[in-house]
């Protein structure tokens, strides 16, 4: 069985948190980042041990927990186990909400989560009511590994003026004991604590996800717990040299300040905003029918009708004044081999990242023919000196192509020659391991990119840190 944990989101979707450290009107991003994270993992039960909002005498409180189970709505595939906290509405309100999910079997296992009262200077007291409900479930489901949620521990002391334990915890603990529960999991503590053991009955206190370095559990269960603890805020120093931004078609909610916001919290050192050329140049319509293609000079065309974006892009970027952003562009080639670019713009800019995004129908009348002309198109966005090849042969993916393996050595030959990066992209699509094994044997330069059309990818380089460990690197 595995689990995932989390706690303490904190959210607060208007107005900032009282604490500095908490970082409470990213509550509910956060929550979306580590289920967009495990989507493809096994995931059996989900564990939110309390604290979901920040502020229970907020007039939006009830807004954002429609917000929070929006999200855990979408998880049906799950169990899914949610706690209240001293943060929380009461504990009424609070089932009104989330009550669905405060009890459920898994295979040999009872989860039951505990909705505890909350006194004035968040003194924590367990009820009555919870203690017999509890009794009567476990008699209805005998034999069964008993894991209880709460949001303040019962297990180990903490040595403190703020009551981080519930009250009468020796006496919790002894009632766990005797009834067979197998594993306590709490949060409230917001640094976390090591997993522990006393009289059988495993306690682990989940640190809050959001303070740095924002991290969420998974338990494996089987003959041993196996624990393994991830966080949001990278662990490397990144450089992101592919982030879109408001003036793409393409987009969906990024924009400029929003993007540098998210790579200051999740350890973005710098980030270029490489937005596409041809889409600051032309409208949706000429964009998406590849004008820029086959009439190259309907660039120049709508420049002297002022109908192109790219000083308003320029401007927009300055107004930021922010040192970790850098200025760029996505470029293509159009059919006489020349960049979506008016040459005396290229000033304006750090860096260009190019890609090949099309290639007309009648240069793809056969695999040689299409083979073919992408490697002309490669080596056109190399002798006009761009920076970085961007996300290398994600066209066949994108043509539901199989990848020609055949052409790794080709693209690493021009790449190498040209003296281009290669780009790492996992945006809606899984990089080619074998071509960037050559592309480190050859010693190209390989480089990030988020590729973020949207602010979830912003910043989200986990799978990246992983492909480089493949690489050796």
């Amino acid at each position: 069985m595995k689990l995932l944990l989390l706690s303490d989101l904190h959210f607060k979707s208007r107005g900032i948190s009282s604490i500095p450290e908490r970082n409470s009107e990213f509550g509910l991003e956060f929550l979306k980042r580590v289920i967009r994270r495990i989507k493809d993992e096994k995931i059996d039960v989900i564990v939110i041990s309390g604290d979901l909002i920040d502020d229970n005498k907020n007039i939006y409180a009830e807004e954002d927990y429609i917000e929070i189970k929006k999200v855990v709505q979408n998880l049906n595939d799950k169990k899914i186990l949610i706690c209240p906290g001293n943060h929380d509405l009461r504990s009424d309100k609070f089932k009104n909400f989330f009550g669905e999910y405060k009890f459920a079997i898994f295979e040999d296992f009872l989860f039951y989560v505990f909705y505890d009262d909350y006194f004035e200077g968040d003194i924590c007291k367990r009820n009555y009511e919870e203690i017999e409900n509890f009794k009567k479930i476990i008699i209805e489901n005998p034999e069964k590994k008993i894991i209880v949620i709460q949001h303040n521990l019962v297990y180990p002391k903490i040595e403190s003026d703020y009551p981080f334990n519930i009250l009468e915890s020796e006496k919790i603990h002894n009632f766990y004991k005797e009834n067979n529960v197998f594993l306590s999991i709490s949060g409230h503590y917001h640094k976390g604590l090591d997993l522990v053991s006393k009289d059988n009955i495993y306690y682990f206190t989940i640190p809050s996800i959001c303070e740095e370095p924002f991290k969420y559990f998974i338990f494996e269960i089987g003959s041993e717990i196996k624990i393994n603890d991830r966080k949001l805020k990278n662990s490397a120093e990144i450089i992101d040299y592919h982030c879109h931004t408001e003036f793409g078609y393409c987009a969906e909610d990024v924009n400029m300040e929003k993007v540098i916001k998210r790579c200051k919290i999740f350890g973005v050192k710098k980030v270029y905003f490489t937005e596409h050329a041809g889409q600051l140049y032309l409208s949706p319509d000429d964009y998406w029918n590849y004008k820029f293609f086959n009439y190259p000079e309907i660039l120049r065309k709508q420049r002297e009708n002022k109908k192109d974006r790219i000083k308003e892009y320029i401007e927009k970027f300055k107004s930021l004044n922010s040192d970790m952003a850098g200025l760029g562009l996505e470029v293509e080639v159009d059919k006489n081999g020349n960049l979506t670019l008016i040459e005396e713009d290229r000033n304006f800019f750090e860096i260009l990242v190019g890609s090949v995004h099309y290639l007309p129908d009648e240069w793809c009348s056969s695999k040689k023919e299409m083979e073919k002309y992408f490697l002309w198109s490669v080596e056109k966005l190399v002798e006009n000196k761009i920076d970085i090849l961007a996300h290398p042969f994600r066209f066949f993916f994108r043509k539901n192509i199989e990848t020609p393996k055949t052409l790794y050595k080709e693209v690493v030959k021009i790449l190498k020659e040209g003296n281009v990066k290669a780009e790492i992209n996992f945006h809606h699509y899984y990089p080619e391991i074998d071509f960037f094994k050559m592309c480190v044997e050859e010693n190209i330069e390989i480089c990030f990119g988020s590729d973020s059309h949207n602010l979830l990818e912003v910043g989200e380089f986990s799978e990246y840190i992983e492909f480089l460990k493949e690489l050796n690197l």
